[in-house]
């Protein structure tokens, strides 16, 4: 006999699965998008009449990839909870989202305005982010 408590969390479970899955092809479009950036601006970049690396421009494509990579790994997460894959996976997939993010952002980062506030805000959360890791790899036994 199932109770009302039952029958609402499986409920709440076929709502959730639904929400994701559209969710997820929303990320499906926005991982193309990413993509597409990034191919368009290397080949704006290498195709140039005065084409120059210089360090604007590679600060551009590394964002670019970076930004195509946080929505692949945005877009694993999601289709790991349309599957019901909830559990270490999932969270250390979104610790290595918040990792890729803060890499993204100190690549675009401009040093010369800059505060050693705002710096220590980013070395606490890459600490955080990397003791996060490391407690998930403690509990899952992969030690």
């Amino acid at each position: 006999m199932s109770t009302p408590d039952s029958r609402f969390i499986r409920a709440y479970s076929r709502v959730e699965q639904v929400i994701s899955a559209l969710i997820l092809v929303g990320m499906v479009a926005v991982v193309f998008l990413a993509t597409w950036a990034f191919f368009r601006t290397l080949i704006d970049t290498t195709l140039a009449e005065n084409a120059t690396l210089d360090y604007g421009q590679f600060q551009t494509l590394f964002d670019r990839v970076l930004a195509a990579i946080i929505a692949l790994e945005l877009a694993h997460s999601i289709r790991q909870l349309v599957s019901g894959e909830h559990g270490l996976g999932q969270l250390r997939t979104v610790i290595v989202i918040g990792m890729l993010a803060v890499v993204r952002k100190l690549i675009v980062l401009e040093v010369d305005s800059t505060t050693g506030t705002f710096l220590l805000g980013i070395a606490a959360t890459v600490a955080a982010l990397a003791a996060g890791l490391v407690a998930i790899w403690w509990v899952s036994g992969e030690r």
